[in-house]
């Protein structure tokens, strides 16, 4: 069996604390370090769109929202975790680029809605498609079942931790 980074991580803690059980740390060190690689690896790809995974994140959701791609800054920062000062500078950033577009509520003159343009939706149209290529890549070393098993488990782990 070949081993990784983890199992050599989990050696030397063995050798300097043998009374501490490494099981919960095997798991939990893996999700951590195989979520660095993906999102490295989902940056890197971004990055030839010109955008960050945040700037991908808040475009996909106005996308996956449907017409009129359209949601308050509220609304989105449920979909998205982002503090509201960094949801604040992210649609700044994406309004410069002419991706979205802010505009004052008819019925509220404080309610603000965020639209995607159509420069955001050619862009996200053009990524999203080689962002789900990439997911699959990600988890290609699983056969169907196998694949199945792990969603549902991180499902269940992702459920319990709040």
């Amino acid at each position: 069996m070949n081993s990784d980074i983890i199992d050599s991580l989990l050696a030397d803690w063995a050798k300097q604390k043998p009374d501490m059980a490494g099981t919960g740390m095997a798991a939990s060190a893996r999700i951590i370090h195989l979520g660095n690689r993906f999102e490295q690896n989902v940056n890197q790809f971004l990055k030839t769109h010109g955008i960050n995974y945040t700037d991908f994140d808040i475009l996909a959701t106005l996308r996956r929202k449907g017409s009129p791609f359209q949601l308050s800054p509220g609304e989105l920062q449920k979909s998205v975790i982002l503090t509201s000062g960094a949801m604040t500078a992210c649609l700044k950033r994406l309004e410069n680029k002419g991706l979205v577009k802010r505009t004052v509520s008819d019925g509220d003159r404080r309610g603000v809605k965020v639209t995607l343009t159509t420069k955001g939706n050619t862009l996200i149209e053009e990524s999203i498609a080689g962002r789900f290529a990439l997911a699959d890549k990600s988890v290609c070393a699983l056969d169907e079942s196998e694949l199945s098993t792990l969603i549902t488990l991180l499902r269940k782990i992702s459920l319990s931790s709040g």
